[in-house]
């Protein structure tokens, strides 16, 4: 652990997000914010889930049931993100691994590629952090006026309860931030693969049997550190992709059925239409990322099958040798991250959770 970090130190290499940078900075400090956040946001959703799960309703209403339960699903995410939190603190070795496998990769002639690609993909994230907090801020504001306001008029708790809420919803934002950021620096592992594989192939026939053979070791052992650094970080985010997956699709199901059931009111209508496509735009980049990382090692796959096609008799043996023996290493469907250790998240396993979900909306 303390060899781990003092390779890290050393790097470039520095996360864009807050809970990465929190979680690099091993001070009294970060650790009492994490905790205080941890633990604030288990006992705020302990304490309204008792008070959802403590009031009664009618039961001539069958919609007050969907609120309710909608409700206890909203209560649930604050109460497992605290855990989640928790989770990044007491296993940021694994984080800390993680990038240093990270550096490992991309120290050499391929960090500029890597590093640009990086820092290309951390101002879109930064885009979009900023466009998910207007949402959280129009969405919280009108919920909060339907709720209280105008019942009881504009009074300056209503600022306080504004701005308590949105600093939980931020929590929210910054925390799947740091998921895509995870995502993307896996993504990133994979361009010097990438290119040795696109120099292997266009240099086969000219270069020296020695040379093809030391480049294919070059390769593997390459995407070897990949599958190493990617590994580390499935476990890292394993609890947080599974609390993830099930509070999202659960919440855009319920906000989906009440577009259904809104009624009359054509502001309404456009309203959880909006909610809809706000909670979905969580769930698309999150999927995005996840999926990518199991589709580049699938054109990894691709590329080494292609390539020993490409070989000939004139080739050393043990070029061949080394690209049959990578070839046989690497799998289709054995990098990327995965759903509760059960199954990896690929694009089957998304048409299968959209599938599952319509179902229930119906």
């Amino acid at each position: 652990m303390d060899e781990i970090k003092s390779n890290y130190c050393h790097s470039q290499i520095e996360p864009s997000s807050l809970l990465g940078c929190s979680l690099l900075r091993k001070n009294v400090f970060s650790q009492v914010v994490f905790w205080v956040a941890s633990i604030a946001l288990i006992s705020k959703a302990v304490y309204r889930l008792y008070l959802v799960i403590t009031t009664s309703i009618e039961v001539s209403e069958p919609t007050d049931f969907i609120h309710r339960y909608e409700n206890i699903l909203d209560q649930l995410y604050p109460l497992c993100l605290g855990l989640i939190i928790m989770h990044f603190e007491l296993n940021c070795s694994l984080y800390i691994k993680h990038l240093d496998c990270y550096h490992l990769i991309v120290s050499n002639h391929f960090g500029k590629a890597s590093l640009e690609f990086v820092k290309k993909w951390v101002k879109t994230i930064r885009f979009w952090v900023i466009v998910a907090f207007i949402y959280e801020a129009v969405t919280t504001s009108t919920n909060n006026y339907l709720r209280y306001f105008n019942k009881f008029g504009f009074t300056v708790n209503m600022f306080a309860i504004v701005s308590i809420e949105l600093i939980g919803q931020l929590s929210y934002i910054l925390a799947i931030q740091f998921m895509i950021e995870c995502c993307i620096y896996c993504q990133s592992t994979f361009i010097p693969s990438n290119t040795l594989l696109d120099t292997l192939s266009n240099r086969n026939k000219l270069s020296s049997p020695l040379d093809i053979n030391r480049m294919a070791k070059s390769t593997r052992v390459y995407y070897i550190k990949t599958i190493k650094s990617i590994r580390y970080m499935d476990r890292f985010l394993a609890y947080a992709i599974l609390v993830f997956y099930l509070y999202f699709i659960g919440h855009c199901i319920f906000v989906f059925s009440s577009t259904l059931n809104i009624g009359s009111s054509p502001y309404m209508l456009c309203y959880s239409v909006f909610r809809f496509f706000g909670e979905s735009s969580y769930l698309v980049p999150v999927t995005y990322h996840l999926i990518r990382v199991n589709q580049l090692s699938v054109q990894i796959f691709d590329k080494v099958y292609q390539l020993s096609f490409s070989f000939n008799s004139d080739q050393s043996i043990e070029a061949i040798n080394e690209i049959n023996l990578f070839l046989l290493r690497i799998n289709r469907n054995d990098v990327g991250f995965t759903f509760a250790d059960l199954c990896l998240v690929s694009p089957s396993f998304v048409s299968s959770l959209v599938s599952i979900s319509f179902n229930f909306c119906y």
